[in-house]
């Protein structure tokens, strides 16, 4: 019921007063391609964005309870990432992360569920490919074919099978891509285009006031949920820390993506979203957590109201 009313409050607005879809400089092809479609109807790209949200938090939800993160049903991850996607009003319809996002998610399960399989090579080929068809709808997840790496590294996987498979897999929506531009003779400028979206070391760019609160405080309650989490898994099953430890590559993984594409700051701050869904549950469900945590919490969730109130005004 709390979902049901957290997006009708925030999403009847984007309803009423449709705004066009998000484009960036790192949009990659397939996300092109999908707003062509979609541009005509302005009300259907609302919805689409909407839709994607909501299977992202839900199928989210059921990953997490799967691999006995939390210990008992708890849709909050799901309420965390319907809120964090809905923060900025201008985003309240289609942008590339959304569509990428349900990509990384099926990435993220093959690689939670990759730990303890002896020969894990449909995980691996299931990891890569959808990170890679990812970074074609927003291209600086190609970064996160490090995710894969990392985790190897994390479950104890030398072999260098799984290394050459990740790689196979990921470039395999690159080899329809290619022979895409050449059939279009634009193999030239679609590379360049690419690879100006992936490596872009700049500053990063001045944004509003807003922004850099709401960022600035979603940054901190990571932070913080991180090392609440991480501090408390010493006495759970090696299984559970081991994916745990995943959640963290994710986040270091997005990171770096982030500093390597040029700091798109308003649109790439949504790859954050699986883990502070993931971090800030985990924190609040902790059977020791303080009570600051709670407050810091809640504090928060205000912080949201207050700046959705403030642009509506």
């Amino acid at each position: 019921m709390m979902y049901a009313v957290f997006m009708a409050l925030l999403w009847i607005p984007a309803f009423v007063n449709p705004v066009p879809p998000v484009r960036t400089p790192a949009d990659g092809p397939l996300f092109t391609l999908l707003l062509d479609w979609l541009l005509p109807f302005q009300f259907l790209t609302v919805a689409t964005g909407l839709f994607l949200i909501v299977l992202q938090s839900v199928v989210l939800f059921y990953i997490y309870q799967s691999n006995g993160f939390f210990g008992r049903s708890n849709f909050l991850p799901a309420i965390i990432i319907l809120l964090a996607y809905s923060w900025n009003p201008n985003y309240l319809t289609m942008h590339a992360m959304l569509p990428a996002g349900i990509f990384c998610i099926i990435a993220l399960n093959s690689i939670l569920s990759m730990y303890g399989r002896q020969d894990a090579y449909h995980q691996v080929f299931t990891a890569g490919l959808s990170i890679g068809l990812a970074s074609l709808f927003y291209v600086p997840l190609a970064f996160l074919l490090l995710l894969i790496w990392f985790t190897f590294i994390t479950y104890r996987i030398s072999a260098w099978r799984e290394y050459a498979i990740s790689v196979i897999s990921f470039s395999l929506p690159f080899v329809y891509y290619v022979s895409w531009l050449f059939w279009n003779d634009n193999l030239t400028g679609g590379f360049n285009q690419y690879y100006n979206s992936l490596f872009n070391l700049i500053l990063p760019p001045r944004i509003p006031l807003l922004p850099t609160i709401w960022l600035s405080s979603s940054a901190f309650i990571l932070i913080v949920g991180m090392m609440a989490v991480l501090n408390s898994i010493n006495d759970k099953v090696i299984s559970i820390r081991r994916r745990v430890w995943v959640i963290f590559n994710f986040s270091f993984t997005a990171l770096i993506a982030i500093l390597l594409a040029g700091w798109p700051i308003l649109s790439a701050n949504y790859i954050f979203v699986i883990p502070m869904s993931f971090y800030l549950t985990g924190s609040l469900v902790l059977k020791k957590r303080t009570f600051w945590f709670e407050i810091l919490a809640i504090a928060y969730f205000l912080l949201l109201i207050a700046l959705r109130i403030y642009e509506m005004l």
